[in-house]
């Protein structure tokens, strides 16, 4: 496989379909094609390196697109492949169904080329960004557990990963999960301001219905939890127009 290049996946059983989506994607992407649902499970069970996205007919014979989406969704293998259903079917409700089963997206036959390679292109990308962040967090993990229930340079604070618990000067608070990570993150590195959106990023990797103002109301709670600890100061400091920072308190 060219380096660099995303490798797709189509499966039909068709071969007017395959060609016609083979001759839209291939000048951009290395195309594999499966010509069943069965030779597309055999082929990604045994063909690395793995597609990064697959194209899946709906009506196939003796395994249907929706059969082959949910047992590729129950693999740990290949569960985070993204899936865009290709079908004839234009009711609703077999959209669902596809979204239902684990689909990312659901193209309508017959092939518009322009759509085909945007809906393509963007779940791509999407997945990427989903990648990144999984490795991000992988990171921040790492540094949080290496940092864990040590104090931050000209600081008091002590925090406990495992009870999100922390401590100051022989006082302590509980923080909720999703506190504990916002406060981490910002704690980790002293003055480095986050913007909403990298906090959401960073700290909450895998809440995708959280908006910004989520962190607004985190911010707020963990203000007032900290007051307890006996620090006047803003510990965790608005940025005007830009986010958030972790302001040493004076001792």
């Amino acid at each position: 496989m060219t380096k660099n290049i995303p490798q797709l996946l189509i499966v039909d059983d068709e071969r007017t379909n395959i060609n016609a989506l083979g001759a839209i994607l291939s000048p951009q992407y290395q195309v594999s094609v499966a010509l069943s649902g069965q030779q597309a499970i055999a082929f990604l069970q045994s063909s690395p390196p793995l597609p990064e996205l697959i194209l899946l007919d709906v009506m196939m014979p003796e395994v249907n697109g929706y059969q082959v989406c949910q047992q590729l969704k129950n693999s740990e293998l290949l569960r985070d492949i993204p899936i865009i259903f290709i079908s004839a079917l234009t009711d609703p409700l077999d959209k669902v169904k596809g979204l239902k089963a684990g689909a990312v997206d659901f193209i309508s036959k017959p092939f518009n080329d322009q759509e085909v390679l945007a809906r393509v292109a963007t779940h791509l990308e999407i997945a990427k960004k989903q990648q990144q962040l999984i490795e991000n967090n992988s990171k921040l993990t790492q540094l949080n557990r290496l940092n864990g229930d040590q104090p931050c340079v000209g600081t008091d604070f002590y925090l406990d990963q495992s009870t999100f618990k922390i401590s100051y000067k022989n006082k302590m608070i509980e923080l909720t999960h999703l506190e504990f990570n916002l406060f981490n993150l910002l704690y980790q590195s002293p003055e480095r301001i986050y913007s909403r959106t990298q906090i959401l990023d960073l700290a909450y990797p895998d809440m995708r219905d959280i908006s910004d103002r989520t962190v607004d109301a985190h911010v707020k709670n963990i203000r007032n939890k900290i007051k307890s600890l006996g620090i006047n100061e803003v510990v965790v400091e608005s940025v005007y127009g830009a986010g958030y920072r972790f302001a040493t308190p004076i001792a």
